[in-house]
């Protein structure tokens, strides 16, 4: 959990910044690579203070509190927190919102397996209900097939609940994810056994 409160320090640095603009018309070299080859590109204007773009690249923000999930009587699955898709993935953001309001609802998702995606969490809250550990700024990779859902206990501790606070944005896509060396240097090796009863 060391790299990822390290982590989560960097990026509420960064968020910290003020947007810049540029309006100069003095040139903007920028290099994109594609299909392995660099290609440089000279702008007479900064290529993020535009309208429009008819290119593949396309720059703009999303305010994650301006998006309003859909909520229902019993637990719905993941493609209600769908707030972008594209060709080979899909992003969701699980925000506060009121739980599932069926007198025998299980109000936290259900154990289960992706079967044709592998799946990133990114924790921006540590509001999550069905995990116990996670931190903000946690992130937790679920490749396809592996079984994960709830922690032993979850389903009896939100019992009774009304609403969720969580903040998190997830992932999937189509095709399989590599792990950077990055990556395997803040993994914690102990997180499969977050499933295990105690």
């Amino acid at each position: 959990m060391v790299a990822a409160k390290l982590f989560r320090r960097n990026c509420l640095r960064r968020c910290q910044r003020t947007l810049k603009t540029h309006g100069q018309a003095v040139g903007y070299p920028k290099v994109v690579k594609a299909r392995g080859r660099y290609t440089k590109y000279h702008y007479r204007f900064h290529p993020f203070d535009i309208v429009g773009w008819d290119g593949y690249v396309y720059p703009w923000s999303f305010n994650i509190n301006d998006f309003q999930p859909i909520t229902g009587k019993l637990h719905l699955p993941p493609p209600i927190h769908q707030t972008f898709t594209g060709w080979n993935f899909v992003v969701c953001s699980f925000c506060p919102r009121a739980l599932d309001f069926h007198p025998e609802a299980i109000v936290i998702p259900y154990n289960h397996s992706n079967v044709d995606s592998d799946e990133v969490l990114y924790y921006c809250n540590d509001k999550f209900g069905s995990r116990k550990g996670i931190e903000e700024g946690s992130i937790t990779m679920h490749p396809l097939g592996i079984p994960h859902g709830p922690q032993p206990g979850a389903v009896e501790r939100s019992l009774g609940h009304t609403k969720t606070e969580e903040l998190a944005v997830m992932l999937d896509t189509f095709h399989p994810l590599w792990m950077t060396e990055d990556a395997v240097a803040i993994e914690d090796p102990d997180y499969w056994k977050s499933w295990q009863t105690r």
